[in-house]
C-alpha cells in the first residue's frame, strides 16, 4: 500500500505518528511524508521519506495574526485555527497535489490539523484517516476551520465536508476513555492506539541524569513551541522547584540553548532535549504546560502531572487529567513560585494523584501499539472505505 503521511510542520504534531509511520515502512508499506522544509530533517532523521509541502510553521504564524479572523475572537485555539486553515491548507494544497501525482497514494494518513490532506484525499477518491494528536478538537473550533477551508473543497469541484474531512474513513484516537469519555463525530470510526513517546527505553541519557535517584525526580517542560517556551517561561516554575527536596530536568526544546534560562538552582539539570521513554522511569512528578505529548507520554508511565496550560488545547486537556484526579492545575494567573512548590508537593505526597496516574497508565497499556496498527487497523480502514 502506498500511504501519504501529511502533517504539519510541528514536532507536536509529527512526533504521535513517527512510530506509526515506522511500523507501517517496516510491514513493508511504501511511506511518503509531507511537511514543510522546516521539519523535513526530523522526518529523515526518524528514518522517514519525506516530500516538502506547504509553508514553516512561524511564516504561517506570522501571516495569521494579521487576518480578520485572527482579530475576530479571544479564544485559546484561535491562532492555531486561524493558521492551519487561513494560511498552511491553501498553501499546501497545491504542493500536495503535484507530491499525489508522481507518488499516487492509496490512502491518506494526516494530523486533525494537517486541513489540506482530506481534501486531496477526496478528490483523488482514496480513503483518509486522521490520526489523533491528543484530546479531539472541540467542536467550535472544527466548525471554524471547515467554514475557513470550505473554499478549497469547493475549488476542487468537491462539496464541502461538515467537519472539514477529519472523519471521513478512520480516527485513530491515542487518548484513554477516561481522559475522553464522547468521541463526537468520529464514535464510529475511531480505533484507539497507544500515544507515543519520544525516544526509545535503551536511549542514553547524560550522566548527571543517570546519577539521580536518592531523592524524587521531576521532569519540567513546556513544550517545543516558541510561544508557550520562551526562557521567562520557565523562572517561575524552577524557583518554586528549587527548595522542593526534589531533584529537577528540565527540557527547553531543539531551538533553545539551555543557557538561556540564567542561573539555576542546584538541583536543576537542563538540557534541550531528552528521550523521555529512557528519563519517564526516572521521574515522580512531572511539570509542563499540558501539550499533549507530554501529559500522554507521563500518564503513560503512571506519573502524576502539575499543569500550566498557556493555549491550543492545552486547557481542556489540563481540566481532562484533572477530572481524573491525576493532575493538580495552574492557570497562567496562579503561577508563582509558591504555588507551584505547593501543587508538586501534593503530586508527589498525596497518593490519590499517583493511583489515578497508575490507572491511566493500565488503560493506555491496554491500547493496540502501533505496529499493531500498521498490520490490522489500517487495511481494515480501508477495506471499510
Amino acid at each position: 500500500m502506498r500511504i501519504l503521511i501529511a502533517t504539519t510542520p510541528m514536532e507536536g504534531v509529527f512526533a504521535p505518528v513517527a512510530p506509526l509511520a515506522a511500523a507501517l515502512q517496516a510491514s513493508g508499506h511504501q511511506v511518503l511524508v509531507t511537511t514543510a522544509p522546516q521539519l523535513a530533517r526530523r522526518v529523515r532523521a526518524a528514518g522517514l521519506p519525506v516530500a516538502e509541502a506547504g509553508p514553516d510553521a512561524p511564516d504561517a504564524a506570522a501571516e495569521a495574526v494579521t487576518l480578520p479572523e485572527f482579530a475576530a475572537g479571544t479564544q485559546p485555539w484561535r491562532i492555531g485555527a486561524v493558521m492551519f486553515a487561513k494560511v498552511m491548507a491553501p498553501r499546501k494544497l497545491p504542493d500536495l497535489f503535484a507530491i499525489a501525482e508522481r507518488f499516487t497514494p492509496d490512502l491518506v494518513l494526516h494530523a486533525p490539523v494537517d486541513l489540506a490532506a482530506p481534501i486531496l484525499a477526496a478528490r483523488l477518491g482514496v480513503p483518509s484517516i486522521t490520526y489523533g494528536t491528543g484530546l479531539m478538537l472541540e467542536p467550535e473550533l472544527v466548525t471554524a476551520m471547515a467554514e475557513w477551508v470550505a473554499p478549497l473543497w469547493y475549488s476542487t469541484g468537491i462539496e464541502p465536508d461538515e467537519y472539514a474531512g477529519l472523519y471521513r474513513h478512520g480516527y485513530l484516537d491515542p487518548v484513554p476513555a477516561t481522559l475522553q469519555p464522547d468521541l463526537g463525530a468520529a464514535a464510529a470510526i475511531s480505533q484507539p492506539i497507544q500515544p507515543a513517546v519520544s525516544g526509545r527505553v535503551t536511549d542514553e541519557l547524560p550522566e548527571s541524569v543517570r546519577r539521580l535517584g536518592d531523592r524524587p525526580v521531576v521532569y519540567v517542560s513546556l513544550g517545543t513551541v516558541p510561544i508557550f517556551n520562551q526562557p521567562g517561561e520557565f523562572g517561575p516554575l524552577l524557583a518554586g522547584l528549587a527548595d522542593s527536596g526534589a531533584d529537577v530536568v528540565v527540557t527547553v526544546g531543539a531551538e533553545t540553548d539551555p543557557s538561556a534560562l540564567g542561573p539555576l538552582p542546584a538541583n536543576v539539570i537542563a538540557a534541550r532535549w531528552l528521550s523521555l521513554a529512557a528519563l519517564l522511569p526516572r521521574c515522580d512528578a512531572v511539570l509542563c504546560h499540558a501539550g499533549a505529548g507530554t501529559t500522554l507520554a507521563a500518564l503513560s508511565h503512571g506519573i502524576p502531572l502539575v499543569l500550566s496550560p498557556r493555549g491550543a488545547d492545552q486547557f481542556p486537556t489540563a481540566a481532562a487529567c484533572r477530572a481524573a484526579g491525576a493532575a493538580q492545575v495552574l492557570t497562567p494567573d496562579q503561577v508563582t513560585p509558591e504555588a507551584v512548590h505547593a501543587a508538586i508537593d501534593t503530586v508527589l505526597t498525596d497518593k490519590s494523584h499517583r493511583i489515578a496516574a497508575e490507572r491511566l497508565r493500565t488503560e493506555i497499556a491496554a491500547r493496540p501499539a502501533p505496529e499493531f496498527a500498521a498490520r490490522t487497523l489500517l487495511d481494515r480502514f480501508v477495506l471499510e472505505a
